[in-house]
């Protein structure tokens, strides 16, 4: 329990660091925009009112038109990256209404984004307090459709079900990574960071330097490759093979 909420608090604190890092992109992008519009200003000024191009000659107005279209290109970014706060903002206030949520996963780039729970260790107290609120609806939604309405409340069997059967995954999992037993070469492996293990699924140790290659450990404490994240190509499994083999 003390890991998670370990992670909690690391979560929180990044998520703080990527939306001040994110509010400090978007102050240089309208600096810069500033400038860049200033600088503008200073070349039209030293530039005779209406004065025309002289064929042959260099275009006076280069460097203005090139300007220009810098400060497009800022306007599009500063928009993009007001977008992108917004969007970590309402993960932001999601979270904070969600207290017991520590992991999300976000489609979209703006604060229209839906959010939503991973399945994560990490959210197993969320999980549980949502399956508590879903079965008191489904009661009361059972004990209402009884009095034979004429609109029946949704019932929540399915979800329910659903909601169950993720829970019993990651708390077997939990369970697995708490009671598990490492040999010494499978602690050396980690000691090392050759693998790091996935926080949200802790059975799981990816290998450092392949993309989505993982490794887990059987009951004598080795580690094997893991069926769920294998090496597909011949130089990757190469790499496990003669991780697995020192």
């Amino acid at each position: 329990m003390e890991n998670l909420l370990n992670e909690g608090v690391k979560s929180v604190e990044i998520e703080n660091r990527v939306l001040k890092r994110a509010k400090g992109k978007l102050k240089r992008i309208r600096r810069e925009y500033e400038e860049n519009m200033e600088a503008i200003s200073k070349e039209n000024e030293l530039i005779p009112f209406g004065q025309p191009n002289i064929i042959g000659r260099r275009d006076i107005y280069k460097d203005i038109k090139r300007k220009y279209a810098k400060s497009i290109k800022l306007i599009k970014a500063e928009e993009k990256q007001e977008r992108r706060i917004a969007m970590l903002e309402t993960v932001d206030e999601f979270k904070k209404e969600n207290e017991l949520l520590k992991d999300v996963h976000v489609v979209g780039k703006s604060e229209y984004a839906s959010i939503g729970a991973k399945t994560s260790v990490s959210n197993l107290d969320y999980f549980k307090e949502k399956l508590i609120d879903l079965e008191k609806q489904n009661e009361e939604a059972k004990a209402f459709n009884k009095t034979k309405p004429a609109r029946k409340k949704k019932t929540y069997g399915a979800e329910i079900t659903k909601l169950k059967k993720k829970i019993a995954y990651l708390e077997s999992m939990k369970e697995k990574d708490e009671t598990k037993v490492l040999s010494e070469k499978t602690q050396a492996l980690i000691d090392s960071g050759a693998v790091t293990q996935w926080q949200k699924k802790p059975i799981y140790y990816f290998v450092k330097g392949l993309k989505k290659v993982a490794l887990e450990i059987d009951e004598k404490g080795n580690f094997f490759m893991s069926p769920s994240y294998p090496a597909y190509s011949t130089s990757d499994e190469q790499v496990v093979k003669e991780l697995l083999s020192e």
